[in-house]
């Protein structure tokens, strides 16, 4: 009896206007193709911009997931308040996703994502994945650390028959995130 009341007390608690998506919410799905496998960014925003006197100038985006040959990832991203052109404060990722790419070696493909944070001088966020689904390498712009099962370029490129140009630069193909705002 108690699970039934709580099941109950929970779907009003959902239903309230205070846990409702804003109304100028979207989700957006950006897709490519890498080593026949299918990457889908899956990301939910809104409409509203940031302010230009606030720190992160980005997308207002609350989640991304990267899905790869069906396996869904998160990054470890934080978030920040932030005050948006509806003049309200909103919690948003204080880093998104601007860029997707593949980057085929002779030994494998990798899928790389890459991430931005819009202050100047806050962190660019790279991660390179394997076509399972496995992060390999990451690194933050700022600090010039890298973490990952691979550990660094070199290992990627042994075990990918990729160049270190390749890590380097993007391809032609890179698939650019635009958030449309609908």
């Amino acid at each position: 009896m108690n699970q039934l009341f709580f099941a109950g007390g929970l779907s009003l608690l959902l239903s309230s206007p205070a846990f409702a998506a804003p109304a100028d919410a979207y989700t957006q799905r950006d897709v490519m193709q890498c080593g026949g496998v299918e990457v889908v960014l899956v990301s939910s925003c809104r409409t509203v911009t940031v302010e230009d006197t606030e720190t992160n100038v980005i997308p207002v985006c609350s989640d991304q997931t990267i899905n790869i040959g069906g396996k869904v990832l998160r990054r470890d991203i934080g978030k920040v308040l932030q005050r948006t052109s509806d003049g309200a404060k909103t919690k948003m990722l204080n880093n998104v996703v601007v860029a997707m790419d593949c980057v085929k070696g002779t030994k494998g493909s990798l899928v790389s994502i890459g991430g931005y944070g819009g202050c100047g001088s806050c962190p660019e966020w790279r991660g390179y994945y394997s076509t399972a689904g496995r992060l390999e390498h990451y690194s933050y712009s700022n600090s010039y650390r890298s973490f990952g099962s691979k550990g660094s370029w070199e290992e990627l490129i042994k075990a990918y028959g990729v160049t270190k140009r390749q890590l380097q630069e993007e391809s032609p193909a890179v698939k650019r995130i635009n958030y449309e705002r609908p």
